[in-house]
């Protein structure tokens, strides 16, 4: 079988667990820093939709005191667009090469590009949101948001489905041995 030279085995093993550590621990980091603020509230803005939806969100973190925490983790998530889809894109070329099947390297090499379409929507998604947090929100900078999250979502689970893919053939691949 044609191996694809991508980089060698050891230097992408090596790029997999550093971005692994980096990003666990900028999460981990990201989430202390913008207490009191949950993930979820952030996930629930992007994929608000409607105008009405987005402006109770927003009177809701100015109520509690929210919006300059909510700012703050848009900022970060700037870094953390770096951060997770290098990390994933090294993931599927490695979990690629590691399942031993030609298709599954191929495939890996065509979700780093997907991955760099989400990285593009999530930039495109954190402007519009800043956009409407920083002034005021629109129904199309609501809208964009959503549809840049929806995409940018509906990437990183494919690529998580591609890595799901990759370790059950690499589990195949060493119990056949």
């Amino acid at each position: 079988m044609k191996q694809l030279s991508f980089a060698p085995p050891a230097n992408l093993q090596r790029w997999f667990w550093l971005l692994l550590v980096i990003n666990c621990v900028f999460i981990v980091t990201s989430k202390w820093y913008t207490q009191p603020l949950a993930t979820d509230e952030i996930v629930h803005f992007e994929l608000a939709k409607n105008l009405s939806v987005a402006d109770k969100i927003i009177h809701d973190w100015i109520t509690y005191a929210k919006l300059n925490h909510a700012i703050l983790s848009i900022y970060l998530d700037f870094l953390f667009i770096v951060f997770y889809t290098s990390g994933l894109a090294v993931t599927c070329i490695y979990l690629g090469r590691l399942s031993g099947h030609e298709i599954l390297m191929r495939a890996g090499k065509f979700f780093t590009y997907l991955l760099v379409i989400a990285g593009i929507c999530d930039v495109i998604e954190n402007i519009a949101m800043l956009k409407s947090l920083q002034g005021t929100a629109t129904k199309w900078s609501v809208l964009l948001a959503y549809d840049m999250a929806s995409t940018k979502f509906s990437i990183v689970i494919l690529s998580a489905l591609y890595i799901a893919i990759c370790l059950v053939f690499r589990l195949l691949r060493k119990v056949a041995l």
